[in-house]
């Protein structure tokens, strides 16, 4: 088999359906690795060292239909540079994952087969998680034999190599450096960047320590600064109880001139939560009614970038970075849920109001503003470029909040843009969860949910009904939040 020109793609990930999570995580990872700059053009055993590790290819959503199945994945793998497996049980069962080896090794035996284990372990009769084209070496016709195949596998289960040193081992094999030295200087990139972080807070502290007048002062410092900057930069604006009583749904308000999302108060209801057998995935199982006792308020539009940027100013919530995209009206991103609840305390504290991360209930109740359907606005996916900023029409960045459609809420990018950070734990289906839209926050795992897809995704991702988890300090470019706020308190 002869070698194209160039590859399109620097891997092409092989998974089962039921590794989709980590497929995801493993393709986000490899994209936004940063490739220390020192490495960055070095010859090594596969090639010379990129800048950055993108293309991968991961998304059969990118096949056209006017070829076959087959013929799609042959081209997408004749132009990968590696091939990476996320073994586990199911993989090791999935025909597909074997052929998708199968073709590649025999194909291009001399390019590089990197194997990530997720789940299960190797040779283990009740738990074997590499597929047999994978397990052993092939024949001269590309059959599969019974001679072990010799792999270096990482390990991104806990009691492995857990997922840093183990998504540093993958970078290793695909760049041709040693995955101590790739995890070391991922490791000071990190600690560089704490560093920086610090200086930050610092800096901040050091105000404080200027504007103190005596120990008293000193001690109550940081809340004296938010105030200052409270009232000399946002300008209080807070609803008076018979403001706030007179509220109707579809009422707008914001409580400051800067910092302060605009809310829209939405009405008490009640909606099936989830989705039907049949549709969408097992985590949006079973489906069951909530009731939404009383009206409340949630952000009109995630969380911006400006809106965040008030925060930082305050002292209170970590810098961000906005990727070179811009802040302003693009959504807050690379906020973990530890951050938000910075962010909706500082809030509280100013204004004196409930303000929160809306319940994993609440934010499937407006984001489906009184439908069933598959989406706010129905079931048509071609609609979702009035709607949404997504995989289909966002170049791969951010955009501004609120220039697609808003739902019947009046709600704006409740699909798409940022994954939005909610109060619950993480559970993998609704059984036992809470009929009365609160947060569901007793579980066995420290994940939390969040909901809307993002745009990075493809129209799959961003039904109303979609649901996914991640650890609590979790940031990334696509991640964000929107506030709600409880009315009457």
């Amino acid at each position: 088999m002869s070698e194209p020109a160039a590859f399109k793609y620097r891997a092409f990930i092989s998974y089962s359906h039921a590794d989709t999570g980590w497929a995801r995580w493993l393709h986000r990872g490899l994209e936004t690795f940063p490739i220390d700059k020192d490495l960055v053009g070095q010859e090594t055993a596969t090639g010379v060292v990129p800048s950055a590790l993108r293309p991968i290819f991961r998304d059969r959503d990118d096949f056209t239909a006017g070829k076959t199945l087959t013929e799609q994945t042959l081209a997408a793998l004749d132009a990968a540079q590696a091939l990476i497996v996320v073994c586990s049980p199911a993989a090791a069962k999935s025909r597909y994952v074997n052929e998708e080896i199968r073709l590649f090794k025999s194909r291009y035996p001399e390019r590089p087969v990197i194997p990530l284990i997720v789940g299960g372990k190797p040779d283990d009769p009740k738990s074997e998680c590499f597929p047999p084209a994978l397990k052993f070496k092939l024949d001269t016709g590309g059959q599969t034999t019974t001679e072990a195949d010799e792999l270096l596998a990482a390990d991104a289960q806990e009691e492995g190599d857990g997922k840093n040193l183990a998504l540093a081992k993958v970078v290793a094999g695909l760049i041709g450096v040693p995955s101590d030295e790739i995890f070391r200087r991922a490791d000071r990139e990190r600690r560089a960047a704490l560093r920086r972080r610090r200086r930050v807070q610092g800096l901040f502290a050091l105000l404080v320590l200027l504007l103190a007048l005596g120990g008293l002062l000193w001690l109550e410092g940081p809340y004296l600064f938010e105030q200052y900057h409270w009232f000399t930069a946002m300008g209080p604006n807070v609803l008076k109880p018979e403001a706030e009583r007179a509220l109707k749904p579809g009422s707008e308000f914001t409580e400051c001139t800067g910092g302060c999302p605009p809310m829209i108060v939405v009405p008490a209801g009640k909606f099936m939560m989830g989705s039907a057998e049949g549709v969408g995935l097992d985590t949006e199982h079973p489906q069951h009614e909530v009731v939404i006792a009383r009206p409340f308020a949630v952000g009109k539009h995630e969380v911006t970038m400006a809106e965040w940027d008030a925060c930082i100013a305050a002292g209170v919530c970590p810098p961000t970075s906005d990727m070179g995209w811009g802040r302003g009206a693009r959504p807050a991103m690379n906020v973990s849920w530890d951050d938000a609840q910075q962010y909706v305390a500082w809030l509280s504290r100013h204004t004196g109001k409930s303000y929160r991360l809306p319940s994993e209930s609440e934010w499937e109740y407006v984001a489906r503003a009184g439908t069933t359907t598959l989406y706010s606005f129905g079931d048509d996916e071609a609609a979702l470029n009035d709607h949404a900023w997504y995989k289909g029409n966002s170049e791969r960045m951010t955009h501004p909040v609120g220039e697609k459609k808003p739902n019947a809420f009046g709600l704006y990018d409740v699909h798409g843009n940022v994954w939005e950070w909610v109060e619950d734990l993480g559970h993998p289906s609704y059984d036992g969860a809470p009929s009365d839209g609160s947060a569901w926050i007793e579980g066995v795992t420290s994940d939390h949910m969040m909901r809307g897809g993002d745009f990075f995704f493809d129209s799959s991702f961003l039904r109303s009904g979609q649901r996914y988890m991640l650890p609590s300090n979790f940031r990334n470019y696509s991640v964000g939040f929107r506030v709600a706020r409880t009315l009457g308190q």
